[in-house]
C-alpha cells in the first residue's frame, strides 16, 4: 500500500492539465449538494463546469490540436473546443469520521464511476447568426459512462488525501462528446445550441470504507 501511495501523491505533485482553448466557450459553473444517505455517512457536492458548447459545430474527428480538435492528448481531461463536452467533480464530505477510516483500513473498492444523461441540441444558424429551429435535432444518451479524470477516481487517493490534507476530496470527472454529423442548407452554419445534463449517478462499492453507495441528482445542468 506504501508504494500505491507513494505513486499517487508523485503523480500528483507531477500531473498537468492542457489548457482550453478554440471557439467552444466554457459555461457557468453550478454545484449541487447530495445528503448522505443514512445518518453520519458520507454526503457529496457535485460541481458541473468546464461545459463546452462549439458554436459554430465544424469538428474534425482525427485532430489532436487546434480549434476543430476532438481527440485529448496525454493528461489532457478537458472537452474540446471540436466537440465538446463537460467536467464533473465530486467532493465527498464526513469521510473521516467513518469507522472504517478510523480504523486505518485501505479502500478495496478501486475506483469510483460516474454516468448521466446527456442531451446535446444540434441545428443551423441563419446568415444573421440566429438560430433556425427547424433545422434542429437532439442526440441523446441514456447514464453515459464519464471518463476519469487522472487519478482522482481512485478510492485509495482520496483515502491519502484526507489523511494528509484538511479540505475535502472526491473523484473527478470528465466528458468530451464523439463528433456529430450537421448537415445544413446552404448560407446556414452547423452549431450546437445547448447542452443538457440529467440524472448524474456516482457509485462505488467498498465493504472497507465507502460502503456500497451511489449519490444521485437528477440536475438538471445546462449549458
Amino acid at each position: 500500500m506504501p508504494r500505491v501511495l507513494g505513486r499517487l501523491a508523485l503523480a500528483f505533485l507531477a500531473g498537468a492539465v492542457l489548457v482550453l482553448g478554440g471557439p467552444g466557450s466554457a459555461r457557468a459553473t453550478t454545484s449541487v449538494g447530495i445528503p448522505a444517505s443514512t445518518d453520519g455517512g458520507i454526503s457529496a457536492t457535485v460541481k458541473f463546469y468546464g461545459a463546452v458548447v462549439p458554436q459554430p459545430y465544424n469538428p474534425d474527428p482525427t485532430a489532436y490540436f487546434g480549434d476543430r480538435k476532438c481527440l485529448v492528448t496525454y493528461h489532457d481531461y478537458n472537452a474540446t473546443p471540436g466537440c465538446g463536452g463537460f467536467k464533473l467533480d465530486v467532493i465527498l464530505h464526513n469521510v473521516r469520521d467513518q469507522p472504517g477510516y478510523l480504523a486505518g483500513l485501505s479502500s478495496v473498492g478501486g475506483r469510483f464511476a460516474a454516468y448521466a444523461d446527456t442531451a446535446r441540441t444540434f441545428g443551423c444558424l441563419r446568415p444573421d447568426g440566429t438560430f433556425d429551429h427547424g433545422t434542429s435535432f437532439v442526440v441523446r444518451t441514456e447514464q453515459q459512462p464519464l471518463l476519469d479524470n487522472y487519478f482522482y477516481p481512485d478510492s485509495n487517493y482520496i483515502l491519502w488525501w484526507d489523511r494528509n490534507y484538511p479540505e475535502d476530496e472526491g473523484p473527478k470527472f470528465y466528458v468530451n462528446f464523439p463528433a456529430v454529423q450537421v448537415n445544413c442548407p446552404d448560407g446556414m452554419t452547423p452549431t450546437q445550441y445547448g447542452l443538457k445534463v440529467t440524472d448524474v449517478n456516482i457509485s462505488i462499492d467498498d465493504a472497507n470504507v465507502f460502503g456500497r453507495t451511489t449519490w444521485s441528482t437528477p440536475g438538471p445542468f445546462y449549458a
